[in-house]
C-alpha cells in the first residue's frame, strides 16, 4: 500500500445495527464441501466523489447501534442467459416471440404482526410480504454482473442526485410516477413532499426503524420533484439507510386513514399491488399495470406462501409447488445428488456468521502476542471444509462495497495456520504453560459447537489449556457480546448494515461496542477519515489497511462468513438477486418460461 498522510478527518455514521439471536443455521453434516464462488468485476459506485476533500466539522460520535395475463416483448438486458455462481448451468432463454409472465411462488418463513413498515424490522412484512407494494428513493443493485456481496446503490424512485457539499445532497425524483390506483391515493402523482413525510416519519426518535436514518438532520421538499437531504456529520455509507428494505416511502393519505398503516390501507408505487394478506397462509400481489419502468414487472403476479415449517417447506419446494428455495448445505447436497441439473447460487454474505474477538484487557489476552498465537493456531479455512461445508468463507468482519473491499484469501491466510509461529508467540510471552483460557460459546447450533471444539483443539496444541462455557442465546447476547464478559468468544457477530455502521460502534476506541477493549489511535484515525470519503476509489486503501491492522493486532474476525445456498426450478428465468439490505427488487426481473 502507497505511504499516505493518514490525519485524522473528523466524521460519523450511524446505521442501523440490529444484533439477531438467532442466527440462520447451517446443518449439523453434509457429504461434500460446496464449490467456491467464482468472482466478476462490480464497477457500480455507491456515490458520486465530493467536489473537494471534506475538512472537519464536528467530533467524532460514537457509533450508535443502532392481474391479467400480458405479452410484452422481451428487452434485450432481460434475455440474458443467468449463470448462477458455482454452476454451469444456463437456463432456458426465451425466443423474441416468446412473452414474459406466470404467478411467482415463493415462501416466507413467518407471518407478519400487521403492516406499517416503519415500525416493523421483520424482514416478513419488509422483503416477504405486504412491504413489496412500496418503493424506496434508492435501492441495492442486483443483476448478472453484480458480483454478491454487494452494496451498491442504484436510483428507485429517484433519477439522480447532487452533492451540493459534504452534508447537503438533493435527490430528483423521475417523472410520472404515480401512485397505485387504489383509495385513498387514487393513483395520483408522487411528489417530493411525500419522500420527506415518509422519511421524517420512518426516523421518529424510538421508532425500530429509525436508526438506518440516525444520520440525518433534516429532510425537506424543494420543490414538486427535489428532496433535499441533511447530514449531521459527513458519513460516506448513508445512502446504505435510503437503500434498505426497511426505508418504505408511503403516502401521507394512507397514514391520515387511521394514523398507521398497522391494519393497512397497503398502496404503494411499487411493481406489485397487494391483493390478498391472509395470515398464516399467503400474501398475494398482481402485477401494477402503471408501474413507471417501462416494461416491469414481467411477472403476472406474485404468491408469498407462509410455511413456518422446515419440513412442510422442504416438501412444497420438492413437488414443485414453490418455484425458488434457500437451503442449508445438508439439505442442498441430498437434493442435488436427486437432481444434478438443478440451477443454483452461493452468495456470499458478509456480517453474518460466527466471530471470535479477544478481550484486549484482561489476562492472557492483553498481551498481543498470545493473541496473534491463538490466531495463528487456528485454520478457518479448513474448519470451513469440515464443519460448514463450504459454506462458509473468512472475514474480518465489515460489510463491504463489493469483494474487492474485502482482503484476498491469500492475504487473510498470513494471519492462520501457522502452529509454529503460535508456538513461538506463547513462548515470547513468557508465561508458563499451559495458559488457562475460557472461550464462551454462544449456543446457538451444533455447528457453532463443534466449531469452537475445534478451536479449543487447535490452541491446546501450541500452548493454552482452553475450557468451553456454553452460554444461551439470550446471556450471550446481553452479557458476552454486548457486555464484553469474557477472555474469548466463539458465536454469532451482530449483523450490520455499512462499512460505518461496524466500524464507528464495534472497531473506534470509543465505539459503544467496543467490548474487547482495545485502544488504538492510529485506527481511530483510519476509521474517522475513511468514515467521509465519498470516492470509493480513495476510500477502500483505507479499509483494507483497516482490516490489516484489526488482524496484526487480533481484535476480532469471522472465521466462518455466512454463504447462501439459493437453488429454483428451471422455468424461472433472469433470476440474479441481491439480498443485501433486505433487497427484493429483482423479483420484477423475473419470469417464468412458458
Amino acid at each position: 500500500m502507497p505511504r499516505r498522510n493518514y490525519g485524522t478527518v473528523l466524521g460519523a455514521a450511524v446505521l442501523s445495527i440490529v444484533f439477531a439471536l438467532s442466527c440462520s443455521k447451517p446443518p449439523e453434516t453434509a457429504p461434500q464441501p460446496l464449490p467456491t464462488p467464482s468472482p466478476t468485476i462490480q464497477t457500480s459506485t455507491p456515490v458520486p466523489p465530493p467536489r473537494s476533500r471534506p475538512t472537519p466539522t464536528s467530533s467524532l460520535a460514537p457509533g450508535t447501534p443502532t392481474a391479467a395475463s400480458a405479452t410484452r416483448s422481451p428487452s434485450p438486458s432481460s434475455t440474458a442467459v443467468s449463470t448462477p455462481v458455482g454452476t454451469p448451468i444456463e437456463q432456458a432463454t426465451p425466443s423474441t416471440e416468446g412473452r414474459y409472465g406466470g404467478i411467482l411462488r415463493l415462501v416466507s418463513r413467518e407471518n407478519i404482526l400487521h403492516q406499517d413498515v416503519h415500525q416493523e424490522v421483520s424482514p416478513a412484512l419488509s422483503t416477504w410480504g405486504p412491504g413489496i407494494v412500496y418503493n424506496r428513493l434508492l435501492r441495492f443493485s442486483a443483476g448478472p454482473d453484480v458480483e454478491l456481496p454487494s452494496l451498491a446503490v442504484e436510483c428507485e424512485l429517484c433519477q439522480g442526485w447532487t452533492m451540493r457539499d459534504e452534508l447537503t445532497f438533493d435527490f430528483e425524483l423521475r417523472d410520472e410516477i404515480r401512485w397505485q390506483a387504489l383509495p385513498p391515493v387514487n393513483g395520483r402523482l408522487l411528489r417530493a413532499g411525500d419522500v420527506a413525510f415518509s422519511l421524517n416519519r420512518q426516523r421518529q426518535e424510538g421508532w425500530p426503524n429509525e436508526p438506518l436514518l440516525q444520520v440525518l438532520s433534516d429532510v425537506i421538499p424543494v420543490d414538486d420533484r427535489t428532496v433535499r437531504v441533511s447530514l449531521r456529520a459527513p458519513d460516506a455509507d448513508f445512502m446504505i439507510g435510503l437503500a434498505d428494505g426497511h426505508t418504505k416511502i408511503v403516502s401521507p393519505e394512507a397514514v391520515g386513514v387511521t394514523g398507521d398503516l398497522r391494519e393497512g390501507p397497503t398502496v404503494g408505487s411499487g411493481p406489485w399491488v397487494l391483493t390478498e394478506s391472509n395470515p398464516d397462509v399467503w400474501h398475494r400481489f398482481d402485477r401494477n399495470p402503471d408501474y413507471f419502468e417501462e416494461g416491469l414487472p414481467y411477472l403476472d403476479g406474485v404468491v408469498v406462501n407462509i410455511i413456518t415449517d422446515d419440513d412442510t417447506r422442504r416438501a412444497a419446494f420438492r413437488v414443485h409447488r414453490l418455484d425458488v428455495d434457500q437451503m442449508e448445505p445438508r439439505e442442498w447436497e441430498e437434493f442435488s445428488s436427486q437432481r444434478p441439473s438443478m440451477p443454483f447460487l452461493l452468495a456470499r454474505e458478509t456480517a453474518r456468521g460466527i466471530e471470535v474477538a479477544f478481550k484486549t484487557t484482561a489476562p492472557p489476552f492483553e498481551d498481543v502476542r498470545l493473541r496473534r498465537a491463538a490466531m495463528f493456531a487456528m485454520d478457518p479455512f479448513q474448519a470451513n471444509d469440515e464443519v460448514w461445508r463450504g459454506a462458509a468463507y473468512v472475514s474480518q468482519g465489515m460489510p463491504t462495497l463489493n469483494p474487492e473491499w474485502g482482503l484476498s484469501r491469500e492475504e487473510l491466510r498470513e494471519f492462520f495456520g501457522d502452529s509454529q509461529r503460535a508456538l513461538e508467540l506463547v513462548a515470547e510471552s513468557g508465561l508458563d504453560v499451559p495458559i488457562p483460557v475460557t472461550i464462551k460459546v454462544g449456543d446457538f447450533s451444533e455447528s457453532v459447537r463443534e466449531h469452537a471444539e475445534l478451536i479449543q483443539g487447535e490452541l491446546s496444541r501450541v500452548g493454552f489449556l482452553p475450557t468451553i462455557e456454553l452460554v444461551n442465546r439470550r446471556r450471550f447476547g446481553d452479557e458476552v457480546w454486548l457486555g464484553g464478559d469474557y477472555q474469548m468468544f466463539v458465536g454469532p457477530i451482530a449483523p450490520t448494515t455499512s462499512t460505518n455502521g461496524y466500524l464507528l460502534p464495534i472497531i473506534h476506541s470509543k465505539g459503544r461496542w467496543n467490548t474487547t477493549g482495545h485502544r488504538n489511535d492510529s485506527l481511530d484515525a483510519l476509521i474517522e477519515a475513511q468514515a467521509q470519503m465519498f470516492d470509493p476509489s480513495e476510500r477502500i486503501e483505507f479499509v483494507h489497511e483497516i482490516q490489516r491492522r484489526i488482524l496484526k493486532d487480533a481484535y476480532r474476525f469471522i472465521p466462518a462468513t455466512q454463504v447462501s445456498i439459493w437453488t429454483w426450478w428451471p422455468e424461472l428465468n433472469n433470476f440474479h438477486p441481491n439480498f443485501a439490505g433486505f433487497e427484493y427488487s429483482h423479483w420484477a426481473r423475473v419470469w417464468l418460461q412458458n
